[in-house]
């Protein structure tokens, strides 16, 4: 078993993982990303990118990146409310200022942020390993276990930061408890041919009513994304029924065009599964020694597409209090206070969002006299601009901008 040495180990090449691997190597500091996939093609989720992702990207200086990559920046949002249109609304600058909402490619985003630190020379990455076990000294985790191409190796680090996902074997292997927030729902995800009624706009639909949600957008790979949200614990039953019947259940709660279009499509989905969603977020970020940031330390409902924005502030704030401390040597006690209080920082925002986003599904799929009466009401409501406007200036800031002010300061 081989045995090598870092200042930090970040586990998980995603968004949050590969641009803080990013900015800790582009302030000196040494830094190994470990990642179990031996590349990026394969399917993600978290592909839309609001103005408070592209800021925080701009903080980096990594925004320059999504314009060299696959990307669609959608036209206008359009609520239909049982089939019929509510209101649209188009994307523009006074919406969005300098920062229009992009759906990208997230492939290509992390294989060029990669490319990118590969260039410097505090970085190394290793693709294609499996952490095991992290390891362990007089109550701190000062490093990883890992098996890859070449064997099993020991890797030692005075900061191992997990930013591996909803199913990080760091949070696990600290024993990181996680409280939950909002209601659990699935998600029946998949890709069809862009649709004809499309032409040379870009719109993002939403469609409920009858306790269904349905999203339809253009993605960045030349598609039309689809996630139709159900209750937990249906996709069983819909499944036995087969693709016809699920496809023919959703046709019903959205326009003629798009169902004419689902329907034509029903043998030649693109990638289709079902996501089970959960909306959590650990009660302490760190252990002596080890970090989660992102869907490691919170794993976000789809509902206002927070993900890959709220894991890329998570970055800018973890690096404000990280690279002061590891600078420094011997800097253990440092480092645990340089995590809390990156924990500290972060938490306003993640308890509010979290908030915000458990509201929309109890109010479209729930069973209480006051969601129906909702799912009743509002369609009529939302076709006065007045209403549409103090709906939107209630929580949409939030949405798009973020929680207070995360700028990088290192």
């Amino acid at each position: 078993m081989s045995r090598s040495e870092t200042t930090v180990i970040v586990v998980g090449a995603g968004p949050a993982g590969a641009s803080l691997a990013y900015l800790l190597a582009s302030r000196g500091i040494p830094v190994t990303l470990l990642e179990r996939h031996h590349d990026f093609s394969r399917e993600f989720r978290g592909e839309v990118l609001l103005p408070s992702g592209f800021e925080a990207l701009r903080e980096m200086g990594l925004h320059n990146i999504v314009t060299t990559i696959p990307h669609v920046v959608p036209t206008a949002f359009e609520l239909y409310a049982n089939g019929r249109p509510v209101f649209q609304v188009p994307f523009n600058a006074d919406t969005f200022g300098s920062s229009p909402l992009t759906a990208l490619s997230q492939p290509a985003f992390l294989k060029a942020i990669i490319e990118r630190t590969r260039t410097l020379p505090h970085f190394r990455v290793e693709l294609g390993v499996t952490v095991n076990e992290l390891l362990r000294a007089d109550g701190h985790v000062t490093g990883v276990a890992l098996r890859g191409p070449s064997g099993d190796q020991t890797l030692h680090s005075d900061l191992v930061v997990g930013a591996d996902g909803r199913n990080s074997i760091v949070r696990r292997a600290c024993n990181l408890q996680a409280h939950k927030h909002g209601i659990d729902f699935d998600i029946v995800w998949f890709k069809t041919p862009l649709p004809e009624y499309i032409g040379d706009q870009a719109p993002f639909r939403a469609y409920f009513g009858r306790r269904h949600l349905l999203i339809a957008y253009p993605s960045a790979d030349g598609f039309l994304q689809t996630a139709w949200i159900i209750h937990k614990g249906t996709y069983g039953e819909l499944r036995r029924r087969g693709i016809s019947e699920w496809i023919e259940e959703m046709a019903h709660h959205v326009t003629p065009d798009l169902a004419t279009h689902l329907r034509a499509h029903k043998g030649s989905l693109t990638n289709p599964f079902l996501l089970s969603t959960v909306s959590d977020r650990v009660t302490h970020w760190s252990a002596p020694g080890a970090l989660v940031i992102g869907d490691a330390a919170h794993t976000m409902s789809p509902v206002g597409a927070q993900g890959i924005n709220i894991a890329l502030r998570d970055v800018v704030v973890a690096a404000n209090h990280l690279v002061p401390v590891l600078r420094q040597p011997r800097a253990s006690q440092r480092i645990a206070a340089a995590t809390e209080a990156i924990e500290h920082e972060r938490t306003p925002e993640l308890a509010l969002m979290q908030r915000f986003q458990s509201i929309p599904p109890r109010l479209v799929m729930g069973h209480t006299v006051w969601a129906a009466a909702f799912r009743t009401m509002i369609p009529r409501l939302l076709q006065f601009e007045m209403v549409r406007r103090r709906a939107a200036a209630t929580a949409l800031p939030t949405f798009l901008f973020g929680h207070g002010d995360v700028r990088l300061q290192v």
